[in-house]
């Protein structure tokens, strides 16, 4: 193992360990909020809605999904949470719409992180 060469090898006492080839801050990416809130179905619904309509309030969205107000509420607060939505108030309702610079920040970060997967799996091979 010691006659061993390459940027992701380095040994330690008599044991070659493999260095990390993913950042800890991509791996953070993993245990954050935001796939936790992409992983409902009606939140991913949500989203869609919002990209297509710009912005809505707890009403419309409830009554698209056929939920109740509550149950909306619980979802967007998730989502909001993730800093996928934003709200700002109008009047006695609240409209929400999608922050799009926090989800293309996201979307590049799980795109570096794929990338990173790909170049190990490849080297592999």
């Amino acid at each position: 193992m010691s006659g061993q060469k390459g940027k992701n090898i380095r040994k330690t006492d008599d044991f070659a360990v493999k260095k990390k080839t993913i950042d800890k801050t991509d791996i953070y990416l993993f245990k954050t909020v935001v796939l936790r809130a992409l992983s409902d179905e009606t939140r991913q619904g949500i989203i869609i809605l919002l990209g297509r309509h710009g912005s809505l309030c707890v009403n419309d969205l409830a009554a698209f999904f056929n939920v109740s107000r509550p149950t909306v509420s619980h979802h967007l607060n998730v989502l909001k949470t993730a800093k996928m939505i934003e709200s700002k108030k109008s009047g006695k309702e609240i409209f929400y719409s999608l922050n799009l610079r926090h989800i293309k920040r996201t979307v590049d970060n799980l795109s570096r992180i794929v990338a990173s997967m790909e170049a190990v799996k490849s080297k592999k091979n």
